[in-house]
């Protein structure tokens, strides 16, 4: 009977001592830094479709409008990459009663290159010397930053500094005292485009905002 009783105590004191500690008090803020300022990159992809009953008629014709736009845009501080080329059969559109396959009536090429210029003021003037050259597609518009590291280390610093300044806030309102800042980690640093339009030229860059948000987590002094 003793020893039954002493191995229920020794159990309940393996068990006390398994139950983990209540975690420190702290205070957890977000902080967020924001960064604005011009482009001075911008990237847009232009190409040229053509259609015809041959293929081979197709992609001559596209092969023709892309050399000239391509002599129109390849200038000093311009660069230029193919991003697309397709081949597409085009078939029927009403098919006859009775007929259960589709029949190939033509076909549509496609060839779209992707131009990168510093020229920021001067996009319009590349797009407009493209489309006259005979480009007939214009898509994805977009403004950067050529070195975005400084202005993401600058966003990043002012969103440490807002993150101390919140948890400094909430202990005086609380009524303790701010303790030694225990972790911080970074949620994302994205570059997001303000008022970046393309309905037609002339285009208005705007401004980049560079964005760092960041968790930190502050002790509580006694």
């Amino acid at each position: 009977m003793i020893l039954v009783v002493l191995i229920v105590a020794l159990l309940a004191g393996c068990a006390t001592a398994a139950v983990p500690p209540a975690s420190d008090p702290g205070i957890s803020v977000t902080g967020t830094g924001r960064v604005s300022l011009a482009p001075d990159i911008v990237t847009v992809d232009i190409g040229a479709e053509a259609r015809a009953p041959q293929l081979a008629d197709a992609t001559a014709e596209v092969d023709r409008r892309m050399r000239d736009v391509l002599a129109r845009v390849k200038t000093p501080g311009v660069d230029v990459r193919t991003i697309g080329y397709s081949i597409e059969p085009i078939a029927e559109s009403r098919q006859p009663p009775g007929d259960a396959g589709s029949r190939i009536v033509g076909y549509r090429a496609t060839n779209i290159v992707q131009i990168k210029t510093r020229d920021v003021a001067g996009v319009g003037r590349l797009v407009d010397a493209a489309v006259a050259a005979g480009a007939n597609l214009v898509r994805s518009l977009r403004f950067g930053l050529n070195t975005p590291e400084r202005a993401e280390g600058e966003a990043r610093r002012l969103a440490v500094h807002d993150a101390a300044a919140r948890a400094q806030q909430l202990a005086a309102a609380s009524g303790v005292k701010l303790g030694r800042l225990l972790s911080v980690t970074e949620s994302s640093s994205p570059i997001r485009p303000v008022g970046v339009m393309m309905a037609a030229v002339p285009v208005e860059a705007g401004q980049l905002d560079v964005t760092v948000v960041v968790q930190a987590r502050y002790a509580i002094d006694p």
